[in-house]
């Protein structure tokens, strides 16, 4: 059956973070249709997708790769980070209740995380699920834009085997969860807004004082 745009996209998401981390991943527009069945046209319009979290860039004579990540920028990388959940968090959804599709993708995010087999493809698919669900709760669209892409950011960091965070990320991350869950199921906007905001993972392992 063939995958649509977002399957596509996840799995080249996937690819990128937990195999991109120190060398360009160059992104063949006509292999990655032969891969997944589809014209180019749609690789082209999933490309687009993954440039606007600033996973791909675009560069002349080469095509479409995913950079790597550049270990002289990973403090303020994290800075960036936390400062974006900072005001993501002051800009919640004028919703009195949250909607119900958070509370689904929120559970989304824990079901993939119990699944064995892929744990690391699983927690990634875990931590788009509990983007979208955070993405959800914020109304201002440039805020919103900007911390998707620090987001994947700093899962790539997360997961970079240099930095040995992975652990620690994932302990903290399973707690969020769980705490997210139950503040969706209580229903206020807010609370959940600046419990999703306050993801730390993988702040302390290896990485020093910000």
């Amino acid at each position: 059956m063939r995958k649509t745009n977002d399957e596509i996209a996840t799995v080249i998401r996937e690819r990128i973070c937990l195999n991109g981390q120190d060398s360009n991943i160059v992104l063949h527009e006509g292999q990655l249709a032969t891969e997944f069945g589809v014209s180019r046209t749609p690789i082209r319009q999933v490309l687009q997708m993954l440039s606007y979290e600033n996973l791909v860039e675009t560069r002349s004579g080469v095509g479409t790769i995913a950079p790597p990540l550049v270990a002289a920028n990973r403090r303020s990388d994290v800075r960036a980070f936390r400062a974006l959940l900072g005001a993501a968090a002051q800009c919640p959804i004028p919703d009195v209740s949250v909607p119900p599709q958070v509370l689904d993708r929120i559970c989304d995010a824990i079901r993939l995380l119990e699944l064995s087999g892929e744990p690391d493809t699983y927690l990634v698919q875990s931590l788009a699920a509990h983007l979208e669900a955070m993405m959800m709760l914020v109304a201002d669209h440039i805020v919103a834009k900007a911390l998707r892409s620090a987001y994947w950011r700093h899962v790539r960091w997360c997961l970079h085997p240099n930095f040995n965070a992975l652990s620690e990320a994932r302990v903290e991350y399973e707690t969020l969860l769980q705490e997210s869950l139950q503040l969706a199921e209580e229903g206020a906007v807010q609370p959940l807004l600046d419990r999703m905001t306050k993801v730390v993972v993988g702040g302390a392992a290896g990485w020093g004082d910000y």
